[in-house]
């Protein structure tokens, strides 16, 4: 008997081990699971992406030299300058006067040996960065809507001044950039050779125009365009499909919905208009940030889609748009919308307006050289020159009778007034003027 308690005992311990043995293979059990991959979402997209540089763009190059005036808008010529800009490395920003008036900037603008690019819209110096490259790594959070070039001292110093002016908050800024002769030539050559003759528009106590002194040739076209379903945007815009509802408001007209936002089309006007009422934001934004999040937004879907450029901002409002070009040519018109218009909210889109159709191919047998008169003729049309902002040629959109699909572009003089165009005909004078998209 007395070795019963010592096999109980044995019996006991065994039993006690296996169980700790259990237990940790238990704890330390990892079972084959199968990797689970992440369901990749795919982006809808109904464009090219594109870089900030290329909605960044003067609309008009001004040369100052001998005391004369000459000027383009030539896509490649500023194309070249905006190149170069590209690869050089600018010194340290430096500030030089604030309260600029409109007869300092004239003068800026018309010294001799300058060349001066102007920008429909400021342009953010932290934005304007991606483009010129500067040696200091925080910039200040200022503004130009004028880039002038002052190249009088270059060939004892090789190297170019660059003022930037902001018209809106009557500032000067300037740094330098180095350039060998023959990157100057290159770049600048083209540009002295093939600039137009202008002339200067003096106003009292107003910023000058500056406008062609002789008859514009301009081809007129005729495009056949392409359009992005309305459906489309619905799936870009809404974040759950499933729940838009789609109700037809008119026979060219319907509304998209959803608990949280909305958004209607009109097939006549071939606009989409996104609204997303709780994310409406007054709060302060960076006039930079509020660019960087606008484009961010419009370009992650491909929505630049045409040569569409930066041409407008309200920053309190948190506004930006973007105009319509045609080789280099801003476009307008009365029967649709040719801006993509955002409203940035809070951390999101609180507005999103534009044009669904896309010029697509355009017919050589429609093609037309028209003239226009000189800048300096229509000038003495425009009964309140005093008021407006400037005197552009761009092209007129319409619409054909025969075709919807067929769009021709007409070239036009307007005048631009705190961020509308007006056509300017000699039927147009003397009558109230119309604001045109």
């Amino acid at each position: 008997m007395k070795y019963v308690e010592q096999v109980k005992s044995i019996i006991l311990t065994l039993l006690v081990g296996l169980s700790l043995i259990l237990t940790f293979a238990i704890w330390s059990y990892t079972p084959p699971y199968q990797v689970i991959e992440e369901s990749q979402v795919e982006q809808i997209t109904i464009g090219e992406h594109k870089s900030i540089e290329d909605v960044i763009q003067p609309y008009r190059i001004l040369l100052s030299q001998d005391n004369q005036f000459s000027g383009t808008i030539s896509s490649t010529l500023i194309d070249n300058v905006m190149t170069t800009l590209s690869k050089v490395r600018a010194t340290e920003l430096d500030f030089i006067q604030s309260n600029l008036s409109d007869v300092k900037i004239n003068s800026m603008v018309g010294a001799n040996n300058r060349i001066t690019l102007f920008f429909q819209s400021e342009v953010p110096i932290n934005i304007f960065k991606s483009i010129l490259e500067f040696t200091q790594s925080d910039l200040p959070e200022i503004s130009f809507s004028h880039l002038v070039i002052d190249w009088g001292k270059f060939n004892q110093t090789n190297t170019l001044q660059l003022l930037f002016v902001s018209e809106q908050n009557r500032t000067l800024y300037t740094t330098d950039i180095a350039l060998s002769n023959d990157y100057f030539n290159s770049t600048f050559n083209d540009l002295f050779k093939d600039a137009i003759k202008y002339e200067e528009i003096t106003r009292n106590n107003k910023l000058s125009l500056y406008v062609p002194s002789n008859p514009v040739e301009l081809a007129k076209y005729t495009y056949y365009i392409d359009e992005v379903s309305p459906e489309r945007f619905k799936e870009i815009l809404f974040k759950d499909t499933n729940i838009v509802k789609k109700n037809i408001e008119s026979a060219t007209s319907s509304k998209y919905t959803d608990a949280m936002s909305f958004m209607t089309s009109d097939t006549k006007t071939k606009i989409i208009n996104y609204v997303y009422p709780t994310s409406e934001s007054i709060n302060d934004i960076k006039g930079s940030t509020l660019l960087q999040e606008s484009f961010d937004f419009v370009n992650e879907h491909g929505g630049l889609t045409g040569d569409y450029r930066y041409v407008y901002r309200n920053v309190p409002k948190h506004i930006t748009e973007y105009q319509l070009f045609l080789r280099g040519v801003p476009v307008f018109s009365s029967i649709t919308s040719t801006r993509i218009t955002t409203i940035w909210g809070d951390n999101q889109i609180f507005s999103y307006r534009r044009p669904y159709f896309k010029l697509d191919m355009a017919i050589p047998s429609e093609r037309a050289v028209r003239q226009l008169p000189s800048g300096v003729e229509v000038a003495k049309w425009v009964q309140n020159i005093q008021d407006i902002d400037d005197i552009i040629v761009g092209y007129y959109l319409t619409g054909s009778e025969i075709d919807e699909k067929l769009y021709t572009l007409e070239p036009s003089w307007f005048s631009i007034q705190d961020g509308s165009a007006t056509r300017i005909t000699p039927e147009s004078l003397g009558g109230a003027g119309y604001g045109l998209e």
